[in-house]
């Protein structure tokens, strides 16, 4: 009995590391299935000066905000990249210094040279009216590593954009609001436009007399640079969608989904139309909104012609009462204007 149960016990044991075995070759090949698949990375070359400068002061609890802060976050919140990277471009006083500014390009195009398989996509939101040779040599490099670059315009109302945004093959991204052009926006050689507006509310619980009191304030922020990780954003989840995508192709799908601009060729992005363009996912998620607004349409004017009949009615419920009323009226004076002549011939 022995050696039978040792022999059974060693088959459910092979058995057992045979399947394991399996398991981890497996998951392996999705591994390395996951790998060799381009990452979608995003870099973000900015500043990290405060946008609350006048609302700072010893007493205020509220966290600071800082424009690559924003930039970062709009930039994730429309695009969700496999990775960030942030490169701040500040000097010890707050401004922005050209030599980390250029120090930044360089790192971004080493890091193209170095990860060749990876589509990147560069958002920059400053600038300035005097380019460099070195500033518009290291963009002119990483454009051709492949590498998509997007820049403001400028809040200058200008009629022509600041560099790098003004660089050929750079994405020049200007500012709208409801369908127009943003007064501040730059609209010098823009390739698209989008919503430049940013808004958040902050939170802080305090210690009051009633126990924990929450206090908050909104955040409202508008500018170009606002404008430029909206469009950056969804680039990056067009590559994800399709990592074949060139520059090229990106841009023409952008600018044909987009929304008209009164006065300008080019449109103000709309997200989900440039998404179902390469997705059907996407697509189907836009036909479900267009029947949903349909549905909203037709509810509303479902309402409207209900609220409009019962408004009829009630007039006509009025009128036939005043009518009613004058009527009796009428008859009660003829019938005493006629008792009193009888009465007087009598």
């Amino acid at each position: 009995m022995r050696p039978y149960r040792r022999r059974k016990h060693r088959r459910l044991f092979f058995l057992t590391l045979t399947v394991m075995i399996c398991l981890l070759l497996l998951n392996a090949g999705r591994l390395l299935r996951y790998r060799s698949e381009p990452k979608v990375i995003a870099v973000v070359i900015d500043s990290t000066s405060s946008m609350m400068k006048e609302e700072r002061s010893i007493l205020d609890l509220f966290e600071d905000i800082t424009h690559g802060q924003v930039v970062s976050a709009v930039l994730r919140r429309f695009g969700q990249p496999d990775e960030l990277r942030f490169h701040n471009v500040d000097n010890m006083r707050g401004a922005v210094d050209s030599s980390r500014y250029l120090d930044a390009l360089t790192q971004t195009k080493s890091y193209l040279q170095e990860r060749q398989d990876d589509r990147v996509v560069v958002n920059i939101s400053l600038g300035s009216y005097s380019p460099t040779p070195q500033e518009t040599k290291l963009i002119t490099d990483i454009l051709e590593l492949g590498a998509v670059v997007v820049a403001a315009a400028g809040n200058d109302g200008v009629p022509e954009s600041s560099y790098p945004a003004a660089v050929d093959g750079v994405i020049c991204v200007g500012a709208s609001t409801n369908g127009i052009r943003s007064d501040y926006s730059n609209y010098g050689g823009l390739d698209i436009l989008a919503d430049g507006s940013y808004r958040t509310v902050q939170t802080v619980p305090l210690p009051s007399d009633i126990g924990i009191e929450t206090h908050s304030r909104t955040v409202e922020l508008n500018g170009t640079s606002f404008a430029a990780p909206k469009v950056s954003g969804v680039i990056v989840k067009m590559l994800q969608l399709d990592s074949s995508l060139d520059k090229r192709q990106i841009l023409e799908v952008l600018q044909d989904t987009a929304d008209d601009m009164l006065g300008f060729e080019q449109g103000s992005m709309n997200r989900l139309n440039a998404l179902a363009a390469i997705s059907g996912k996407y697509s189907v998620l836009k036909k479900t909104r267009q029947l949903l607004l349909i549905l909203l349409q037709a509810v509303c004017v479902l309402v409207i012609l209900c609220a409009v009949l019962l408004l009829v009615l009630h007039i006509c419920e009025f009128t036939f009462r005043a009518c009613k009323e004058i009527t009796t009226t009428d008859l009660d004076e003829w019938y005493n204007s006629n008792r009193r002549e009888s009465d007087l011939v009598l």
